[in-house]
Formats: C-alpha cells, sequence, structure tokens
C-alpha cells in the first residue's frame, strides 16, 4: 500500500485532464469544471489525478493520466458508477464505487489497469430531499438535526459535556505572555495539577452539540458536530495521570453530496468522520450504525471524550511503557439532535452565522481583542512532563481552528 496523506485538491487541478470521453459537462449540482469521477493515485485525494465522464477507459488512458496500477481514491459524484478492472480491457477482477472512496481498499489499491464510468439514478434508500427544495436556513437547520449523531459515553463517565457559557463563571480570560493571545485558564489554580474542579463535571442536561454546516469543493457538505466538555481525563501510566486538560472539543463529520434530480435538491450522505484526539477515522455511510437511518452513532471514550464508531477498547499510541487505550461502551446515550446549536461557517471567510440562534462571539478569531469572549485555547497552559506526555495538556483551540471548518476541500 502507498503512502496516504492530505493535499488540498485545489493543487490537484493543474493535473492533465486525459482520457478518451469528455463529450459533456456533468448534470449534478454546482459541478463547475469537474467530470463526474476522479482518480486519484494517492489517498485520500492526493497526487497524480485524472477525470473521467461517461466511457470507457482503457490502459493506456490511464497511462496517460493517473498511472497503470495506480489508483488509491476516487470521487464520484451522485448518479454514477465507476467500476474498476484489475487487467486492461475491462477484464479480470473488478469493483464497483457509487459514492466517493477515500482508499479504494487493500484488495485494489495500485491495481487498475482500466476501467467504465456509467450513469445511474442519483437516487437511492439514502438520499433525502432538501426541506422546501431551498437551501435557506432554516432547511439547513432542520438537515443538520436529521443527520445529528446519537453519542454514547462510557460506563461511569464523570466527565460530561457543557455549553461554554456553563463555564465562563470559572474561568479568566486572560493575554497569554507568549502569544500575546487571550487564552481561558481556571480561576481556581490547578495545584495539584490533576486537581479535578466540580464544574468539571459538566451540565449535561442543558448541553448543546454545536453543529456547522460547512460547504465544500466537489459539491460536498460538511456537517460537523462539536461535542464541548470543561475537563478531558487523560490516561494513567505507572500510577501517574498524564494528558489532563482544561476543555475539549471532539467532533462527528457527516459529508454529504449536492445533486438535482427532476428539478430537486437531494442530499446523500457518503462518509463519516469520527475525531479522536490528534487523529481522525474516516468510514463510508454504510460501514457506520444509524438510528432512524439518518443519524450515526458514536461512542465518546471514558473521560477522554475521543470519538469512535464501535464500542470496545481502542489502542491510539505506544509509549515505551504503557499503551495509550480510549475504553468505549454504552452507558449514557446523547441524542443531540435534541440539543442542538446550529451555525452555517464560511472557510474562506473566517467566520460564520446563525442558523435560527445567535452566532456566540467565543467562536470569533479577534483573539487579541479585550472586548470579546474570542480566545485562542479554551484552558490551562501545559504543566510537566512525564514520559514524553504533558501532564496537563494545554487547552485545546476552538471550532474556528479546525480544519474541518477553516479547509474548503478536507474531511478533517
Amino acid at each position: 500500500m502507498k503512502k496516504m496523506f492530505k493535499i488540498s485538491v485545489l493543487t490537484l487541478l493543474v493535473s492533465a485532464l486525459v482520457g478518451s470521453n469528455f463529450a459533456v459537462k456533468p448534470d449534478y449540482a454546482n459541478a463547475g469544471s469537474y467530470l463526474p469521477v476522479t482518480a486519484y493515485d494517492n489517498s485520500p485525494y492526493g497526487g497524480a489525478s485524472q477525470q473521467f465522464d461517461v466511457g470507457s477507459y482503457n490502459v493506456n488512458d490511464l497511462k496517460n493520466g493517473v498511472g497503470n496500477d495506480k489508483i488509491s481514491s476516487l470521487r464520484v459524484a451522485p448518479g454514477y458508477k465507476v467500476t474498476l478492472y484489475k487487467d486492461q480491457n475491462f477484464s479480470g477482477a473488478s469493483k464497483v464505487f457509487t459514492a466517493d472512496a477515500m482508499f479504494v481498499g487493500a484488495d485494489f489499491n495500485d491495481l487498475t489497469s482500466s476501467l467504465v464510468v456509467e450513469k445511474i439514478s442519483p437516487l437511492d434508500s439514502t438520499s433525502v430531499a432538501v426541506p422546501n427544495n431551498s437551501y435557506d436556513a432554516q432547511s439547513k437547520r432542520q438537515l443538520l438535526q436529521t443527520f445529528a449523531p446519537r453519542i454514547w459515553f462510557a460506563q461511569g463517565e464523570v466527565y460530561f459535556p457543557s455549553s461554554v457559557e456553563y463555564t465562563l463563571p470559572y474561568v479568566d480570560r486572560y493575554v497569554n505572555s507568549s502569544s500575546g493571545q487571550y487564552e481561558f485558564k481556571t480561576k481556581t489554580p490547578l495545584n495539584p495539577y490533576d486537581l479535578k474542579l466540580p464544574y468539571f463535571k459538566g451540565d449535561l442536561a442543558n448541553a448543546p452539540i454545536y453543529a456547522f454546516w460547512v460547504e465544500k469543493e466537489y459539491n460536498n457538505v460538511d456537517l460537523v458536530y462539536f461535542q464541548f466538555s470543561p475537563y478531558d481525563l487523560g490516561k494513567t501510566v505507572l500510577g501517574t495521570e498524564v494528558g489532563n486538560h482544561v476543555g475539549d472539543f471532539e467532533r462527528v463529520t457527516v459529508r454529504l453530496a449536492k445533486f438535482v434530480h427532476n428539478n430537486t435538491n437531494y442530499l446523500k450522505p457518503v462518509q463519516v468522520l469520527y475525531g479522536a484526539h490528534f487523529f481522525a477515522n474516516t468510514y463510508s455511510w454504510s460501514e457506520v450504525n444509524k438510528i432512524n437511518g439518518t443519524h450515526p452513532v458514536a461512542y465518546s471514550a471514558f473521560g477522554s471524550h475521543g470519538m469512535w464508531k464501535d464500542a470496545g477498547n481502542h489502542v491510539y499510541k505506544d509509549l515505551v511503557v504503557v499503551q495509550l487505550t480510549d475504553v468505549t461502551n454504552q452507558g449514557t446515550a446523547w441524542d443531540t439532535w435534541n440539543s442542538l446549536q446550529a451555525f452555517e461557517y464560511y472557510p474562506n471567510q473566517s467566520t460564520g452565522v446563525g442558523l435560527g440562534n445567535p452566532w456566540p462571539t467565543w467562536l470569533n478569531k479577534d483573539y487579541n481583542n479585550p472586548n470579546s469572549l474570542s480566545v485562542a485555547r479554551f484552558g490551562n497552559p501545559t504543566q510537566g512532563t512525564f514520559f514524553g506526555q504533558p501532564l496537563l495538556a494545554g487547552g485545546p483551540a476552538g471550532p474556528q481552528e479546525k480544519a474541518s471548518l477553516t479547509d474548503a476541500t478536507l474531511l478533517d
């Protein structure tokens, strides 16, 4: 398998558009200059690329573009099907895709020598009509509710979510002398570093899920759901707590593909991303469990809140003396569609608007403004280290600094 990396799709547009069929402009909505299928020689969506319209493409077509035995990821617009073949002349083992694939799978990675693109009905059991056939604020809010996740907190969880506003009586907004920017820190000093303050337990009964509608390239819409918790419990290494931090944002993202059929606007769920700590895992829509067909299920790890697709023990880092493991199971269920604060974020403008609720100033990026609630960090600065891990990790940046909102292409 070739190395996977992230690269902005905008940098890929210089690639030659080579193939044997370029007859018509695709008919999916707002497609711009993109043809129905784009193949990449790296995962996800990186390296050399080639766009394809409806038609058949043999080995020589691929050699002049993305390359023979090179395809690792695909973008497939709703209403199209691409069949990959391991051998030239459309022979040998084959695999069909009707939606984006960040990775074509170990069974087909770097093994495609010919392919066929066909037009099919864009409608299937997952397609959702846009309310009132209009992408207005009310419809966007309703769609954010439609796809909001059910989050399971682990059995015995102590540090539940809250609103950011819930924490304000317990923190000071101060200027960090190193950065010159405003940050939050607890009014009560954390001495010792692992001191647990009462408000760290959160306020689940009144906690919102912070839900963002973000328009992306390739006619995608990312619905990004941020859970905020006043405290993150790290891991215990040789009897010592490491990696605790004040303030915690974790996310689940549902990627949708827009299309128009018979003058009706539709959205099709394509992928779900689960963010955990410093990384994320992405799955196709068909791979995740759902409530009522539209609400993906997520598991928030005990104490640390990292998001996972399944219950279980998830090892995510090996230290010299221990494996760092997230534990997830079904303790307390949170149906976030009943607790929504909805926003639209504009990646190219670094700001957004509320969708049926106010826009909070803590989502702004004026970190030097004494009259704002915006902060560069939502918790205390780092303290100490143990086996290379911080005893108290620095507080996180807010959603407005995450690539999931700020990048116009990436699912991140």
